[in-house]
């Protein structure tokens, strides 16, 4: 534990800036925050202004019991109250049992509803009953175990698939939370069932489908503790510790200490800073430090890990700490016809990590990676597809990046699938014979922290960053895009510099025809290492690009001297086309693809 650090005082700091935002936020006619509805471009349909959040709002109702001050526990109550009648109670309704984000759209009058807000506010209602249940009048309470039934009856009627890794844990810890409150042994046994089926789908790959995101990371992290916390039952508990030790384990698989980030590949990220987040400062008890608690914008869910007991297992420390050892990682994330296998690399100053096959959605992290700056500060690597649809840029969820990849460096070829999502992977599809707007397409290799580069500049094939303690090299081996041949460009960022693959560039936007393109590929090569590294040696040859059939092939031998191949579609063609054109070798064969862990949940 940190000398200057204390849970206690940390959990009071926590409640403090969550509570002074809540208490600027709050709306006494609604008897709810209001607070300016961030842009998302997915469910709602409130995309700005002002709106009262029901989510916030109901974690802000839990701190207020926190608090107790003057008035806390009426404001409290009167939230709860008002949650309650937001709530779709009707068992006929699509939307049975959730809420809408805020209280001017019902869940049944967004684009489409997002049944997890059964899962996020059934497990606040929970809290606000473990930690102050016999402080709640009568009506408030009454209320309060009518929405749990139906938030609960909700995650039951869903049935999540157990590969949907934050909610089918949220669900579980709900389903079995609410069956001991409401004395419900049909419920109890169904989170009880699912539990088991939970461990047992860990158990295909040993690891989570929905791997290494720092944000669900945390969303099962606190979950598991709730269950540890909160349900009596000895079979759950043992399930219930394995699990978590797992999630450490795999955590730390793709720890860096040196940066003090997680390194990629990523299968759901919302920031390449991991930072030092609540969870994992009390989880660590401050050993990593305990960065100030700024301005939280309208959010409560800062103050609600002050609620939760978070625990490392005693192993964890050494492994937190030091990279005993440069090492190369190799998991297998999820088994079926077309696995998905991570590589992650980490020394001394830099990590990279990629995954063999994924989409280009915002939120993957398929080429990521992290280097230790000479200030000390971690600089970031991120990989993406961009469209510029003559209004903004955005990522496009539409692409499929697939890798192979040893040590530090890695062979890449980028493509397109249709039909496939345009800024969301299946919520805003573009299906065959559609055309779409588009003004460019670019693969963009974002090195934030790098030196700056004064201008934007074309350059020949690829770009060769100092990074001051390490190196960037990256190459375009080649590729097409409707005729045309992609180039690489050079773009100063105000904190650090881009390289751009231009595969499509109109001087005004166009409408596009996946159909009508041909070719719609690039490829190359990757890599992230120390200063001064293997440069004894002689240079590594260029990689290169073939194309037969139906499929483009990099071919590339490393620096170190291993021979990577990498096969994929060359056109337009479905994600499942995309995934069974999909070869890869290391030196001449199948690349590794090892569990996590050997041991089993379910023994």
């Amino acid at each position: 534990m940190h000398p200057a650090w204390s849970v206690a005082e940390y959990d009071r700091a926590l409640l403090r800036a969550a509570l002074a935002e809540g208490d600027r936020c709050w709306d006494p006619e609604a008897n709810l925050l209001q607070v300016e509805a961030p842009y998302n471009p997915i469910h709602t349909r409130i995309k700005g202004g002002l709106a009262h959040p029901t989510r916030n709002s109901l974690q802000y109702a839990l701190l207020l019991l926190e608090r107790g001050g003057a008035g806390d526990d009426e404001r409290a109550h009167d939230v709860i109250l008002r949650i309650a009648e937001l709530q779709d109670r009707s068992t006929d309704s699509p939307t049975y049992g959730i809420w809408g984000y805020y209280a001017e759209e019902p869940a049944a009058k967004m684009e489409p509803a997002d049944w997890n807000w059964a899962d996020f506010l059934g497990i606040h209602l929970l809290l606000v009953h473990a930690r102050h249940g016999d402080r709640l009048p009568p009506a408030v309470l009454r209320e309060l175990l009518e929405s749990v039934r139906h938030a609960a009856a909700s995650i039951v009627r869903r049935n999540v698939p157990m590969t949907y890794t934050n909610v089918a844990v949220m669900g579980t810890f709900v389903t079995l939370a609410a069956g001991r409150l409401l004395d419900d042994e049909a419920l109890f046994v169904y989170g009880k069932d699912r539990m088991v089926r939970l461990c047992e789908a860990i158990d295909n790959t040993g690891s989570f489908t929905e791997f290494n995101s720092p944000a669900y990371w945390g969303v099962v992290l606190q979950t598991l503790t709730l269950i540890r916390e909160h349900v009596r039952d000895e079979e759950v508990l043992e399930l219930n510790d394995r699990l978590h030790d797992r999630l450490w384990l795999h955590f730390l698989a793709r720890w860096h200490p040196p940066t003090r980030q997680l390194s990629g590949p990523m299968a759901r990220c919302y920031s390449n800073d991991l930072g030092v987040p609540p969870f994992l400062v009390k989880a660590v008890r401050g050993v990593l430090g305990t960065p100030e608690i700024g301005p939280v914008g309208g959010e409560m869910s800062i103050g609600v890990h002050a609620c939760v007991d978070y625990r490392m297992p005693d192993w964890v420390l050494p492994r937190l700490l030091e990279l005993d050892r440069e090492r190369e990682h190799q998991e297998l994330f999820v088994e079926g016809p077309s696995p998905e296998t991570g590589t992650t690399w980490l020394d001394a100053v830099t990590t990279l990590g990629s995954v063999n096959h994924q989409d280009t959605w915002l939120q993957r992290r398929p080429l990521f990676g992290h280097w230790v700056r000479p200030d000390g500060s971690a600089g970031h690597l991120h990989i993406h597809l961009v469209k510029d649809d003559g209004a903004e840029d955005f990522d496009f969820a539409s692409g499929v990046l697939s890798t192979v990849q040893s040590g530090p460096h890695v062979a890449w070829l980028t493509g397109f699938a249709c039909p496939a999502g345009d800024r969301h992977h299946h919520l805003d599809m573009i299906e065959p014979g559609d055309t779409f707007r588009a003004r460019s397409l670019r693969l963009v290799v974002d090195a934030i922290g790098a030196p700056p580069v004064a201008e934007t500049s074309a350059v020949d094939g690829g770009a060769d960053l100092d990074l001051g303690t390490a190196r960037l090299g990256f190459r375009l081996a080649g590729g097409g895009f409707g005729g045309r041949t992609p180039t690489v460009r050079l773009v100063p960022l105000a904190d650090g510099v881009r390289i751009e693959v231009v595969l499509f560039e109109s001087a005004t936007p166009v409408e596009l025809d996946w159909a009508t393109l041909g070719d719609a590929f690039a490829g190359g090569s990757l890599s992230l290492v120390p200063a001064g590294a293997e440069q004894d040696g002689k240079p590594a040859p260029a990689p290169e690009v073939d194309t037969s059939g139906d499929c483009a092939e990099v071919r590339w031998t490393t620096p170190r001297g291993h021979r990577l191949t990498l096969l994929g579609g060359r056109s337009v063609v479905s994600r499942e086309e995309h995934a069974a054109l999909y070869g890869a070798t290391l030196d001449g064969a199948a690349v590794p693809s090892p569990r996590l862990s050997e041991s089993r949940l379910v023994p």
